[in-house]
């Protein structure tokens, strides 16, 4: 089971409270991505139908006959597959114990899917790139992208003490509140973002020439102003 560099969260206070922070009703669906040995999965499905998606067999193996009641009862289906390649069903709220490894990667994929809500357990340098504000150090491409597609904001550091194996560092829980992309020039975009953050001491000016906001650098500017210099490139450019 450790071929996938698992780490188990084992305290179930904090189990309890990422469930709580879910906010679930009876209606709701969701996507479980990593449920391991079934810490979160068995208090998420006293509340709602849950699909988990787990990569290693031997865990889906266990899953499957751990839960095999609820399996037949239709409240739990066990995806067994990669994240990153499998398409994931409908679903209304997401709850995660990401990867550090995929992270970037997994968590654009699931903002590409309509929701209400995440819950994601990230590495804590990881969280605080994801939710950082103009200004400051960590802000860069990932908070910016983040931004168009939701509200971001760590709710909870967690000690490394609090997984097994213990992990060399700490993690913390992240909530994410989904919110329709504002800025569509998606590609145009995506590579200006990556542009101006590779040379983030630069003023945009001499990045991208004559556009709106060129006497600022990346780290001043806010995601809606970005937005508005990929506009005006996209114009420009046709």
């Amino acid at each position: 089971m450790a071929r996938y560099s698992q780490n188990f969260l084992v305290n179930p206070r904090i189990a309890d409270f990422i469930v709580e922070k879910a906010d679930l009703s009876s209606e709701d669906i969701v996507l479980e991505i990593g449920p391991g040995k079934g810490i979160l999965t068995a208090r998420l499905l006293k509340k709602c139908k849950v699909y988990a998606v787990e990569i290693d067999r031997d865990l889906c193996d266990y899953l499957s006959i751990y839960f095999q009641e609820e399996i037949k009862e239709g409240r739990l289906s066990i995806i067994c597959s990669d994240a990153l390649k499998v398409d994931f069903p409908e679903f209304t709220k997401v709850v995660a114990n990401i990867p550090y490894h995929i992270s970037s990667l997994l968590i654009f994929k699931i903002l590409e899917y309509n929701f209400e809500k995440g819950i994601l357990m990230l590495q804590h340098e990881f969280a605080e790139r994801l939710c950082a504000k103009p200004g400051s150090k960590k802000y860069g491409r990932l908070s910016v992208m983040m931004h168009y597609n939701g509200e971001a904001r760590i709710l909870k550091r967690v000690k490394r003490g609090n997984f097994r194996p213990v992990p060399k560092v700490d993690s913390a829980i992240v909530e994410i509140v989904k919110k329709e992309n504002f800025c569509y020039e998606k590609e145009i975009l995506d590579a200006v973002v990556r542009k101006i953050f590779e040379q983030r001491r630069k003023k945009i000016k001499n990045i991208l020439g004559d556009v709106p906001y060129g006497e600022k650098r990346a780290e001043e500017l806010t995601p809606e102003e970005i937005c508005e210099v990929a506009r005006y490139v996209a114009r420009i450019s046709n």
